[in-house]
């Protein structure tokens, strides 16, 4: 009798223990079945993008991906000796493909925050940004504070976190939501919308171009982390994206495809706002 209640006191902590740990027959078999051995036997990196979304993403003619998140994908894809392929995804698919493993990855302008973080998982980031409400020229708003009301509309990209962050910041505002961010530029370029809400880097891009059309609101409204998405629960393929992450940053690679793309330097990694 003794022996048999140790026995089943001794199962118990080791459950007790294996579930402290994480440690489960299901979380096992998950971790032998890691993306990192997946695609070194398929040899085929699956990633998800998002188009109508330059300088980060966007669609050539010919409808190939292009732009400064491709590049860094294609830079992983080459150090990991794996054919890149593409899946061109909306905002909200940009973790749905991370779920369902259709993807391996996301590279698309993605911010790393913790509401995402409970369903997938990010790296370091490669890049980070803040948000700026951009306005025509001529338009009568001068503040946020101004466009904070009714009469006004704010333009973004649907799924993003321009959403909380005009719901903080403007609250009082009408929301327009389009699919892609380029989608919301071109609506307050054709008047549909009085201001387009906008990561900061992205808003240099456009005013390097249009500033003589365009002015910016005063203000940064955010502090936000670029960072490769990546299924949750995977220790092995999350250390390999990191180490390529932290190897990007520090190398110079990266700051020279950001410049290549936006036209300008790369700001520091820690930028304050």
């Amino acid at each position: 009798m003794k022996t048999m209640r140790r026995s089943v006191l001794g199962a118990l902590a080791f459950g007790v223990l294996s579930a402290s740990l994480g440690w489960s027959p299901a979380a096992e078999a998950q971790q032998q079945q890691s993306v990192l051995s997946d695609v070194l036997k398929r040899g085929v990196l699956r990633i998800a993008t998002i188009g109508g979304n330059p300088p980060y993403s966007s669609l050539d003619p010919s409808g190939k991906p292009v732009g400064y998140d491709i590049d860094i994908a294609n830079l992983l894809a080459e150090q990991l000796k794996l054919k890149p392929e593409f899946i061109v995804v909306d905002v909200p698919g940009r973790i749905t493909a991370l779920q369902t493993r259709r993807a391996d990855v996301t590279f698309a302008n993605f911010t790393a925050n913790v509401e995402r973080s409970k369903v997938i998982a990010f790296t370091d980031p490669y890049v980070v940004v803040g948000s700026i409400y951009m306005v025509k020229k001529d338009s009568p708003i001068q503040t946020v504070e101004q466009l904070n009301d009714p009469k006004y509309k704010i333009g973004f990209a649907r799924g993003g976190t321009a959403e909380g962050i005009s719901a903080l910041t403007a609250p009082k505002a009408q929301k327009v939501r389009f699919d892609t961010v380029g989608d919301a530029y071109l609506a307050m370029q054709s008047g549909q919308v009085d201001s387009h809400l906008q990561d900061s880097l992205q808003n240099a891009s456009y005013m390097a171009k249009d500033g003589d059309k365009y002015r910016n609101l005063p203000g940064n409204w955010s502090y936000e982390e670029i960072s490769i998405g990546l299924p949750a629960g995977d220790f092995d393929w999350w250390r390999v994206l990191n180490i390529f992450v932290k190897n990007l940053n520090g190398s110079g690679e990266n700051a020279r495809i950001f410049k290549k793309w936006f036209g300008y330097d790369m700001p520091p990694i820690q930028q304050k706002f």
